[in-house]
């Protein structure tokens, strides 16, 4: 009896132990399924590179090279997998055939499509898994199918075979999916009084002129007649070989052998649009692209601002610096680097050749161009070229090699920036500084190649000298993308597989995005090439074009010249202290008050900035301040003077913080009302907009109050929903892009006779009229009334 009480364990475990791996043995799939499993991986990705690479290639560069640079993506994916799969081979007894094809699928995906974690692995998974499992099913079902057994051993087939094509179609509809519609937020800016509008015509009008079109350029194109013997004029090449250093190696051999030029002798060509039979000098418009693929023109895409600029007077040329672009001979990793200084140094040299025809009677442009009044425009990586333009145009030799001598000096009186890159090229290591230039930005919400606001840094770091007359301008648009400002990029930011984790049925329609760009482009030329100052306001509140404008939030940025700033945020780490000396800041009841760099998605530095937040729902009577006060030695006079400041949301927590020691319940009560107010701002439908009083006091003790909405309420971070689901976000969802507020304070003292604006005593900020939150001050101070 003992003995069998003994036996009974052992018995039981071994028929436990049989049963799971007789299990094991019957779902695990034997060499010639793996085999097979091996080949409808290989066969499904070839389909899938080969759709993806078509969506890239095909039109751009034809059938004949894109089959080649298929080819060559492949071999070189399947020599590694080889060499994978080998080394794996080693410890792990598979057929090679299976082992080489997720090899193959791992490293392509992750090595020439770089696509960011997770969705890098998401598609990996797909067309491993769902492959594998229905060829694997096909080849279990014919090595069974004469089995005595068959039904037994073919039903796991199906059902495997049916998970399979389940997975696989439910990956490709996930991955072909537009996504859905993302419910409309709120413009408080439109709710709010509205300004009065511009009283002149709509700048996107198009003008009396009627348009003619030539082209210039080296005349011995090897892909295009238009640069190449139907060039109406024919032009030099430069020598960039002191700037572009990365055009070496087999890639730079393969870009020579394609266009047939190398960095000693890039070609100066461009479009030109002009007005015909102009009286007179016209202001020259230079126009620049970004990075896309070489082999797909990007200049043409400018037409829109070419035909409609050159109605109202202005020569406009885009130039061609597609030679500098990605292109499909590069080799992988192996594009051009650091080449956004080249792009910027070309349009000088583009100046070059219109100042030497304006010269030229033999030229038809003589004496047409008024080189007294240019503009440059550039879009992406063309947009950072702006500030390397503005650069070299005012240094007499080359920041990274003074052997290279300079002489521009050319009159550029506005810069603009299409959602542009900064820092990919850093003269003398640094970003580029700028001193005393008119200069626009432009960024989309639903940008999904520069999801940062990059042009915002540019912005910040320009400075005025007190003589400079001018400004500088931003302009942050709800649901405009990176593509649809040039017409041949189109609605699609990205190629396949990365376009396809973004949710596109939020962008906002072309011409929609067009009409925006001729709006603000040529507003702001007229406003500086020609004078027209009725355009300003437009920069410092959209909403004084609104009639002009599509229906959208946008966030506006200014800073002009005249500007006298009371605190930057700069000077030094005292949160007492201002700008201007003499003038001290000082706070009461407070959740948070400190000045740290304010940053942006991409780390991008923009400036230090003021974080101030209030929570007044434990005590309404702690109602937060946060004033400037002037001692007797400052005198400002304001009197026809507007206050101004950049203002936004921070998504930090507004809850005051105690000292001391804590209970468990004190720690899980501020853990449960830090995460309830997350959630809260995580949804802006549930978040009203801020608003508080602002409050100036005369030495005579008079008071004047306004609430900030007097201008307008202060919008709430745009939750983007970039990506068809949260999860796929390799950023965060929101940037705290700043607005800018203006207060004219002649107008508000209407109603305050006996205060006195040129004998200010103090500025407030009272945090009266919202309950809780956390604000991002910069730049407050005074500019002319307007």
């Amino acid at each position: 009896m003992e003995q069998n009480i003994q036996q009974h364990p052992n018995s039981w475990w071994k028929r436990t132990r049989n049963w799971f791996q007789k299990a094991i043995a019957f779902f695990t799939p034997n060499n010639r399924t793996l085999k097979a499993s091996g080949i409808g991986i290989f066969l499904v990705s070839l389909l899938f590179f080969a759709f993806n690479t078509i969506d890239g290639f095909l039109s751009a560069v034809g059938f004949g090279y894109y089959l080649l640079t298929l080819f060559c993506y492949v071999i070189a994916s399947y020599v590694i997998a080889v060499i994978i799969s080998f080394a794996i081979g080693l410890a792990a007894k598979t057929p090679r055939y299976f082992r080489q094809s997720i090899a193959f699928v791992i490293f392509f995906i992750l090595f020439f499509d770089r696509l960011s974690w997770p969705y890098n692995w998401i598609v990996i998974g797909f067309v491993i898994i769902f492959p594998a499992l229905i060829f694997g099913a096909l080849s279990y079902w014919r090595q069974h199918k004469e089995s005595q057994h068959t039904r037994k051993r073919q039903l796991p087939a199906i059902m495997v075979f049916g998970l399979g094509l389940v997975g696989l179609g439910l990956g490709l509809f996930l991955f072909l999916y537009p996504g859905r519609r993302v419910e409309s937020i709120k413009n408080y800016k439109l709710l709010a009084k509205l300004p009065p509008t511009i009283k002149a015509a709509n700048p996107a009008q198009r003008g009396k002129w009627q348009v003619s079109f030539l082209s210039y350029g080296s005349g011995n194109d090897k892909h295009r007649t238009i640069y190449g013997k139907d060039a109406t004029i024919k032009s030099p090449t430069v020598d960039a070989s002191f700037l572009l250093k990365s055009w070496t190696g087999i890639s730079g051999k393969l870009r020579t052998w394609y266009f047939g030029f190398n960095e000693t002798a890039l070609p100066l060509n461009a479009m030109v649009w002009y007005p015909n039979n102009l009286q007179g000098p016209a202001p020259l418009v230079l126009i620049v692209h970004g990075n896309h693929l070489a082999q797909d023109w990007s200049e043409s895409g400018y037409d829109y601002l070419g035909e409609l600029l050159a109605s109202k007077g202005y020569i406009v040329a885009s130039v061609d610096e597609n030679f500098l672009n990605g292109s499909f001979t590069d080799m992988p990793r192996g594009g051009l680097e650091k080449e956004n200084g080249t792009r910027g140094w070309l349009m000088l040299k583009h100046l070059e050749l219109w100042k030497k025809w304006n010269e030229d009677p033999s030229n038809p442009f003589y004496r047409r161009v008024d080189m007294n009044n240019i503009a440059l425009v550039g879009h992406s990586r063309g947009g950072e070229a702006m500030s390397h333009a503005a650069l070299f145009n005012s240094l007499p030799s080359f920041p990274d090699n003074a052997n290279e001598k300079f002489d521009f000096n050319f009159s550029i009186k506005a810069y603009v920036a299409i959602a542009p890159v900064d820092g990919q090229y850093k003269p003398a290591s640094i970003l580029a500084p700028l001193q005393d230039i008119n200069y626009l930005v432009i960024q989309g919400t639903h940008d999904m190649d520069m999801q940062s606001y990059g042009g915002l840094s540019t912005y910040k770091r320009i400075q005025y000298n007190p003589s400079y007359q001018g400004f500088k301008a931003g302009l942050y648009v709800h649901h405009a993308n990176h593509g649809q400002f040039n017409t041949s990029w189109g609605k699609y930011d990205a190629s396949r597989p990365f376009i396809n984790q973004f949710n596109m049925t939020n962008v906002m329609e072309a011409k929609d995005q067009e009409q925006i760009a001729k709006v603000y482009i040529s507003a702001f030329l007229d406003v500086h090439l020609r004078g027209m100052t009725a355009y300003t306001p437009l920069f410092m509140d959209y909403r004084s074009g609104r009639d002009w404008l599509p229906e959208q939030i946008y966030f506006n940025q200014y800073e002009s010249s005249k500007s006298i700033f009371l605190a930057r945020y700069e000077e030094d780490l005292n949160l007492t202290t201002a700008t201007i000396p003499g003038v001290n800041i000082n706070a009461t009841n407070l959740s948070v008050w400190r000045e740290a760099q304010h940053k942006l998605m991409w780390g991008d530095h923009l400036s230090r900035v003021a974080y101030i937040g209030w929570n007044l729902e434990d005590d309404k009577k702690l109602i937060g301040r946060y004033t400037f006060n002037f001692n007797d030695s400052i005198h400002l006079a304001t009197e026809d003077k507007a206050l101004v400041f950049n203002l936004t949301t921070s998504d930090e927590s507004s809850l005051h913080l105690t000292k001391g020691k804590k209970s468990n319940r004190e720690k899980r009560q501020e853990k449960d009302a830090s995460r309830k107010e997350k959630k809260q701002k995580q949804n802006i439908e549930e978040m009203p907009p801020i608003d508080f009083t602002i409050e100036l006091v005369d030495r005579s003790g008079n008071r004047l109050h306004f609430l900030l909405s007097n201008c307008f309420p202060l919008q709430p971070q745009i939750q983007k929903k970039l990506t068809k689901y949260a999860f796929l976000n390799a950023n965060e969802d929101a940037e705290a892009i700043p607005d800018f507020f203006y207060f004219d304070l002649s107008r508000l003292k209407k109603n305050s006779a006996s205060f006195d604006l040129n004998n200010l005593q103090s500025i407030s900020f009272i945090f009266d009229q919202s309950p809780s939150g956390v604000i991002a001050l910069d730049d407050i101070g005074f500019i002319p009334s307007f």
